[in-house]
């Protein structure tokens, strides 16, 4: 089981059993239905992009994340992610979308 815990927050958000999951903001008029959406995060003060990042699962307990090609950029502990390139996702890694700050928890 993983999860996704939005700093400064009682909010987290799991991941569940999918092998892939788009994390972004649901937006009716542009058709951009994310499986996770960061509306409720203040997504679009953070600079969420509609279709932000993607993480898969492979196996039981492996992840990874892929920038999406946002605006404002996926970092994983301060590092920069080049757009559709994968990143091993850890234990208490620190995931910022634009300016948004997860933290990633594995079980």
């Amino acid at each position: 089981m993983a999860s996704l815990e939005v700093e400064g927050t009682q909010q987290t958000i799991d991941l569940g059993d999918k092998a892939e999951c788009t994390l972004g903001r649901l937006d009716e008029a542009s058709r951009s239905y994310p499986d996770i959406d960061l509306n409720p995060c203040n997504a679009v003060e953070a600079g969420v992009s509609r279709r932000h990042a993607k993480i898969t699962r492979v196996g039981d307990d492996r992840f990874y994340i892929m920038d999406l090609s946002s605006t404002n950029y996926t970092h994983v502990n301060g590092e920069k992610l080049e757009p559709f390139e994968p990143k091993v996702l850890d234990e208490g890694d620190e995931v910022h979308l634009g300016t948004l700050k997860l933290i990633f928890h594995q079980q």
